[in-house]
């Protein structure tokens, strides 16, 4: 395949007289290229209608958008792998996408560094869609040779490493998760101190010390002054000790970040939920738990929806019921608080939920049935989850003025 940059100079790749607009554009078409030819998006209705594999199911973008709200989800399904229509309808349902582009993914050396790694980024531009999402500090994606430095090569290169990704993609980028995960109360450093609950084996702490994230989110708003700048963390939603301790830990993190200056501007909650633990979800608690955020003046996305249906029965029809439930108990809360400005589910389709990948085998239902965490099923029809979440958002109360955009969302009132 020749791609051709305007005027008809030959694409070689990224280099200095390439836009990071005509890269991202190139980089979509190409994987596309290669993937099974697909029908246009550009149909007539009532031939699109016919070949839709849910032509029932309203948009969920655009449901979100009417409350004010943007909606999207990841894909650990690479595009041009999967059947031409769950393109079609990932386009058709979500106005953002989270990407893999973690830093080892995007740089394994330390001369290195792909940010174009995820294809599926590209092809989610090239049809309009926002990033959200991707981590640009996480423990578990931290690159190996990050401890072979000293202090200072590694602060140097954790600086280059967020302006070089938040750069590329700039004006394409609704949200960065900052950094994710940094939160884990039981443990201690060498000191034998807690040191406010911060995660002590990360690779990040041992590289940087404890004082990392002020310049990390500075860094990324250097880079692009536009985009929602996000600290990340999951297991925040229970009523138990485990996860009141993470909550106390999140909000003397956040608090140390507002006290220091840095230009953080929300909390992403991964809101990974589990079928076998919900009763342990407590609306009063999580409700005043949001508050507790939004007094702060930070904004709240929801980054990482799903539910883990394990402890559920194998028939079909009563466990997609109780996953609907648990969607809609849960975002009846969420989505009931004015800071909450978009919802991220952590894929659509249950046959490509990371739940049914051989990688996370210890999430595999003891039946050896797959499961069902997400709202639409291997045939790419809506199931009663993806109702829940879509009544969800019509019932949400409506923000103030337009849905948020990259470049307007930290204008939004608190």
């Amino acid at each position: 395949m020749n791609l051709r940059l305007k005027g008809g100079r030959p694409y070689t790749g990224i280099d200095m007289k390439t836009s990071r607009r005509d890269h991202l554009r190139l980089l979509g078409a190409a994987a596309l290229a290669f993937a099974p030819s697909r029908r246009s998006l550009a149909l007539p209705s009532e031939l699109a209608s016919a070949l839709d594999p849910a032509p029932t199911a309203p948009s969920l973008k655009e449901a979100a958008a009417a409350a004010g709200l943007v909606y999207g989800s990841c894909s650990d399904m690479p595009f041009r792998n999967a059947p031409p229509k769950y393109l079609d309808l990932f386009v058709r349902q979500c106005a953002l996408f989270a990407p893999i582009l973690s830093w080892q993914d995007v740089a394994p050396t330390l001369t290195k560094e792909d940010d174009a790694w995820d294809a599926n980024a590209g092809i989610a531009v090239s049809h309009g869609l926002g990033i959200t999402g991707a981590h640009l500090l996480w423990y578990l994606r931290t690159p190996p040779w990050l401890a072979n430095l000293s202090r200072a090569e590694a602060e140097k290169a954790v600086a280059e490493h967020i302006t070089n990704i938040v750069t590329f993609y700039r004006g394409h980028v609704f949200s960065w998760n900052v950094v994710n995960e940094a939160i884990e109360p039981p443990q201690k450093g060498p000191d034998g101190l807690s040191h406010d609950g911060l995660r002590m084996d990360s690779p990040l702490v041992r590289a940087l010390g404890t004082d990392f994230f002020a310049s990390a989110f500075s860094n990324a708003r250097a880079a692009d002054p536009a985009a929602l700048l996000l600290y990340n963390e999951y297991d925040l939603e229970l009523d138990n000790a485990w996860q009141q301790a993470r909550r106390d830990g999140l909000f003397r993190l956040l608090d140390r970040l507002q006290k220091a200056n840095a230009p953080i501007d929300g909390v992403g909650l991964q809101s990974h939920l589990k079928l076998r633990q919900f009763g342990d979800f407590n609306e009063k608690l999580y409700r005043q738990f949001l508050r507790d955020i939004a007094a702060r003046g930070l904004k709240i996305v929801i980054t990482e929806l799903d539910v883990d249906d394990r402890g559920s029965t194998a028939d079909i029809t009563p466990r997609d019921q109780a996953i609907a439930d648990i969607y809609a108990r849960f975002l009846a809360v969420a989505l009931d608080e004015p800071a909450v400005c978009a919802l991220v589910t952590w894929g659509i389709c249950d046959p490509y939920s990371w739940y049914n990948s051989t990688w996370f085998h210890e999430y595999a239902r003891p039946d050896h049935v797959p499961q069902r965490p997400l709202l639409f099923d291997a045939e790419f029809r809506p199931k009663p989850s993806f109702f829940a979440v879509l009544n969800a958002l019509k019932q949400a109360p409506k923000r103030n003025g337009s849905p948020p955009s990259p470049s307007a969302i930290r204008k939004l009132p608190a």
